[in-house]
């Protein structure tokens, strides 16, 4: 299963999102998700649970948002915060609604 998200705005870049059924990095450790920078790619493991491919994805967003702003990006505070981040989101969906609904107020 794949999530049905084909790219992410990340700050001012547009990155393009790919699933891929095995993912890894050069020393062969298995990877949930990677994000490229200067490709503006994001890959997704699809070996993963719905949850796990979402929580990588915002895990490698993360990521993304560092480095569109500069902020020293460090593997174990991505971690942690992606996880807590995420847990918010899932325990309080009625603030995220309140958040998507202002911001449709405000675009109009």
């Amino acid at each position: 299963m794949k999530l049905n998200i084909k790219k992410q705005k990340i700050g001012s870049s547009v990155y393009n999102v790919e699933y891929v059924a095995d993912l890894q990095d050069k020393k062969g450790t298995d990877l949930a998700g990677r994000i490229w920078e200067i490709d503006k790619k994001i890959k997704i493991c699809t070996d993963g649970t719905e949850q796990n491919q979402l929580q990588a994805l915002l895990h490698e967003d993360l990521h993304g948002v560092c480095w569109e702003y500069g902020i020293k990006d460090i593997e174990d505070f991505i971690t942690v915060f992606s996880n807590g981040i995420y847990a918010l989101i899932v325990d309080n969906p009625k603030f995220i609604q309140k958040i998507l609904d202002y911001t449709k107020k405000i675009k109009k």
